[in-house]
């Protein structure tokens, strides 16, 4: 259903409550039929004409429907009947972020890996938005305070970060507090979190996604920032499965299960260490500091689609030191928008150059400010003029592809093990320089470094609207094509990357011809290369490389165990077999042990002495399955990064 208005998490969870027990259980069937009333919008508000005899009415406040009453049904069981709740939960939720943001600027519950980068995030913020992640050679955070502002300091949730931000640059062992409201907001998140793993996405109907979406507004309203992210994320990835979209991954969903567990763990726990504080909290807003004049290079430009709603792009600019920015532009939308945000004009002063333009271009700022992540606000006191850009190959582009491949991934594993805000833009992407050796499946493109190591090229967004999986299957026809790629690290496969950014080597020859106006490189989410620009008029050497192994086989099982509990939920894994002896033959007992923790914590259930169920709120089991999906992560990513370091 197109054209709803977005409805706020507490209006869709009042309507569902006023619902008796008897037409709950009817709820998910009459959001299926729903799918199908039309819309229309006169006298701002919204009408969906159930039959010719019964209407829903959506009244809106400033573009939304903030409360239950707004939602009006001409039918006689109104206002508790089935056509309000199933209106409204076709509707887009409004997390009330964006309604004050820098322009440009996505909210910290939509950053994510960029979708389809397996990460994602996030991309953008939660999540990776490539605005927040990213690789930044040189002084990191350039002087710039790294203290994060979620509210006005004069409001209570304001005072409450910056003690936390206080505390957390003192260190020395001090600890930040973590008041009642916000445990029990977190236990409220760990608890929906935890009935979302036990009924799996088969039995996670509207219920089980309502409540999660209550809990993700009260731990947003008690300064529970980054659990609310996570939340927000695995809500959207139950409603993106329900309605069958394309773009949904189950890892991906998994990987948001655990991290909204894991910060909502920490979190009840009570007390947090002044170093964790700030990062387990997160910010809403991110604060923005005045910056001295800037001269900026651009280097590429990147799609980017959050798994929360949000879309745009993001384009890396580098200045002299050889720092890397981020110029934004996400807002509310999906794959669509971020393919023709390209060619919008950035938002920073008056140059008039849009983000493809700028990623060949360069600019003059000044009365700039930005983030502590290097992400560049647009605010009325900027000024900015066009400047002449720099090829790849000229500094201060070209000390990027110079730093040594182990110290690039090293610094690369660091920042995807940290929250996506957190990330200094960049500092996740590696630059390298390749020899293409031919297609692989999936459409990926088999590649070695100079050094001779074999890595594998990879589509970082399959949505159909953006180039990326069109490029690669090009390129996976130029054995020998020599390239300079940017990228980022698959921290799930080995020698893998995700390919964002192409451009010509220095002395390669003319193997891949791009248009003058390309300055010598192509985004491949934005440029689309043609088959004429391959000189196949000369032949080329296929190289003989391998593709590199996706992982070891023996966390790959532990991982579809993972996921296994995500789809079917806990009944599923208790009747699942036991194979920890595949585990330890591989010499990983912790992951063995977890495994078999797992198990059994499935198959538990407490019975009263006449064999019935009792109430079991699932502790255990959401326990055991974090400890093993914590550990997976972390094994993986370890084994993963050591497949890149330098033989011998």
């Amino acid at each position: 259903m197109s054209g709803l208005p977005p409805v706020t998490a507490p209006a869709l969870a009042e309507t569902l409550d006023a619902l008796p027990g008897r037409l709950r259980k009817k709820v998910d069937d009459a959001v299926t039929r729903a799918a199908a009333w039309p819309v229309s919008t006169a006298d701002g508000q919204v009408t969906v004409a159930v039959d010719e005899s019964t209407t829903v009415t959506l009244v809106l406040t400033g573009g939304v429907v903030r409360t239950g009453a707004d939602a009006r049904c001409s039918c006689l069981l109104a206002p508790n009947c089935l056509h309000r709740v199933a209106v409204l939960a076709l509707a887009p939720v409004h997390d009330g972020l964006d309604d004050e943001a820098e322009p440009g600027e996505p909210p910290a519950a939509a950053a994510t890996e960029t979708s389809g980068a397996d990460g994602a995030p996030s991309a953008a913020a939660g999540g990776s938005a490539p605005g927040d992640g990213g690789s930044a050679p040189g002084d990191g955070r350039n002087g710039t305070s790294g203290r994060p502002r979620a509210a006005s300091a004069g409001t209570p949730l304001g005072q409450a970060a910056a003690t936390a931000a206080d505390a957390a640059e003192a260190g020395g062992g001090a600890t930040v507090a973590v008041t009642p409201r916000q445990r029990e907001a977190a236990d409220g998140l760990w608890r929906a979190g935890a009935a979302v793993l036990a009924a799996g996405t088969s039995g996670s109907g509207l219920v089980l996604r309502t409540a999660l979406l209550r809990a993700v507004h009260e731990g947003r309203a008690n300064g529970l920032h980054r659990a609310a992210a996570a939340g927000t994320r695995v809500a959207a990835g139950l409603q993106a499965l329900r309605e069958a979209q394309p773009q949904f991954r189950l890892a991906e969903l998994t990987d948001d299960l655990r991290e909204l567990l894991t910060v909502s763990h920490r979190l009840r726990a009570g007390d947090l260490p002044a170093e964790q504080s700030a990062d387990l909290l997160g910010v809403a807003r991110r604060g923005y500091d005045p910056q001295a004049g800037l001269r900026l290079y651009g280097l590429c430009t990147v799609p980017v689609v959050a798994e929360s709603g949000y879309a745009g792009t993001a384009t890396y600019v580098a200045d002299r030191d050889g720092r890397l920015w981020t110029v934004t532009d996400v807002a509310p939308g999906g794959a669509d928008r971020a393919a023709r945000s390209g060619d919008t004009v950035v938002a920073l002063g008056e140059a008039g150059l849009t983000h493809r333009e700028l990623t060949r271009a360069g600019m003059i700022v000044s009365g700039g400010t930005a983030s502590a992540s290097g992400r560049l606000g647009a605010g009325k006191s900027v000024r900015a003029v066009r400047a002449g850009g720099a090829a790849w190959t000229e500094s201060p582009l070209r000390a990027l592809w110079e730093q040594p491949l182990d110290e690039q991934v090293a610094r690369a594993f660091a920042a995807l093990a940290e929250p996506v805000g957190d990330r200094a833009a960049g500092s996740d992407l590696v630059f390298l320089t390749v020899r293409l050796a031919g297609a692989a499946t999936g459409d990926a493109v088999l590649a070695e470094t100079a050094d001779g190591a074999p890595v594998l090229l990879t589509v970082a967004d399959d949505h159909p609207e953006l180039a990326y999986r069109d490029n690669l299957r090009l390129l996976g026809t130029a054995p020998g094509l020599e390239l300079l790629v940017v990228g980022r690290p698959d921290p799930g496969r080995r020698a893998t990357v995700q390919a964002l950014s192409i451009g010509l080597t220095p002395g390669a020859g003319d193997g891949l011809r791009l248009p003058q106006a390309w300055s010598g490189h192509a985004d491949l989410g934005y440029d689309r290369l043609h088959r004429s620009q391959l000189m196949s008029g000369k032949p080329v050497a296929a190289v003989a490389a391998r593709p590199p192994a996706t992982g070891d086989p023996a966390l790959q099982l532990l991982r579809r165990h993972l996921e296994r509990v995500v789809s079917g939920g806990r009944a599923v894994h208790a009747l699942a077999d036991d194979q920890t002896r595949r585990l330890r033959r591989a010499r990983l007992d912790l992951g063995a042990h977890l495994l078999g923790e797992l198990a059994a914590a499935a198959r538990c259930r407490p019975r009263d002495p006449f064999g019935r169920l009792t109430g079991d709120d699932a502790e255990g089991f959401t326990r055991a399955w974090l400890a093993a999906a914590v550990y997976e992560q972390h094994a993986t990513s370890a084994l993963t990064h050591a497949t890149w370091l330098p033989r011998g």
